[in-house]
């Protein structure tokens, strides 16, 4: 069972890491938001500036990028375990907000994100009983 732990902490630390990553030098193709264009025109403004792709990068989708490698890298090297996955809880939430809203077809990684959190934050129950005395 430790190995399991292991391999789903090492496995959402790299995911965090790549996707992370993605934001800064977009090495992986976008999402498919044909038939959605509420999902596309809120991913454009979050990653750009304005409407215009030509306006310039918006600090948005680099904020949460450098965040996600922040918290993949910590998961990934077990370095303060617990705070990353505190740190992941509102990007979890927002990742499936956003699919179940706007892009439900894409929904399948966000929900893998928030489910693997959610299991890591119930392993690591014991760091965080002292939030809640």
């Amino acid at each position: 069972m430790k190995i399991f732990h292991i391999i789903l902490r090492v496995g959402l630390g790299l995911m965090l890491l790549a996707f992370g990553l993605n934001k800064f030098f977009w090495f992986m193709p976008d999402f498919d938001f044909t038939g959605y264009p509420e999902a596309e025109h809120l991913f454009n403004a979050l990653r750009f500036s304005g409407d215009n792709p030509d306006a310039g990068k918006g600090y948005i989708m680099k904020m949460v990028g450098a965040t996600e490698a922040f918290i993949g890298l910590l998961l990934v090297l077990k370095k303060w375990v617990p705070l990353a996955l505190v740190m992941l809880v509102p990007i979890s939430i927002n990742l499936v907000m956003f699919h179940s809203m706007v892009n439900l077809p894409n929904i399948g990684p966000a929900l893998l994100v928030a489910v693997v959190n959610g299991y890591l934050l119930y392993r690591n129950w014991d760091a965080y009983k002292a939030l809640f005395r």
